[in-house]
């Protein structure tokens, strides 16, 4: 077997896993010890055969993250650059899979899910550890402190 196809079955092993980006895909194969013209045929074999589709990854990166482990949208932005993606191409997805959601409607989702986790604590270690989450997620001091707020109830008055 060359190494032309030794790399490509690699490749294939790697995609059954899970997807993924062009730079990750390139990353493993070069790590894997192939040459980098190999490296190259492989991945732009690949991208033709659409095996390797960053737009797609992000995609499906975006709606996971939106919908099953929920993160302030810049989290997810940043987590995609790391992974290889174009800023701008993931601005483009995001607009057209997030549309009008924004991060408290994100941060309302995350924290609706962590809830029953928080039910019998105190109401000061609820609220601290409901506030720590979301900040964890990404979300931003004032997005944090207006969900938790909503979520969990105006905090009783101060005693004289």
């Amino acid at each position: 077997m060359s190494e032309r196809e030794r790399a490509y079955q690699y490749l294939l092993r790697l995609l059954a896993v899970r997807p993924r980006t062009v730079k990750e895909a390139r990353s493993r194969l070069r790590g894997k010890g192939f040459s980098p013209e190999v490296v190259e045929e492989v991945i732009s074999l690949a991208i033709e055969e659409k095996l390797l589709d960053d737009e797609l990854f992000a995609r499906l990166y975006i709606e996971d993250r939106a919908t099953c482990r929920p993160r302030a949208k810049s989290l997810i932005q940043r987590e995609l650059a790391r992974k290889g993606i174009a800023p701008e191409l993931v601005r483009k997805v995001m607009d057209r899979v997030l549309g009008e959601v924004d991060d408290v409607d994100l941060a309302r989702e995350a924290l609706a899910r962590r809830l029953p986790a928080l039910k019998g604590l105190p109401r000061e270690v609820a609220l601290r550890r409901a506030f720590s989450y979301l900040l964890r997620r990404g979300f931003s001091p004032g997005v944090a402190r207006e969900v938790v707020r909503k979520l969990l109830g105006p905090e009783p008055p101060e005693e004289a």
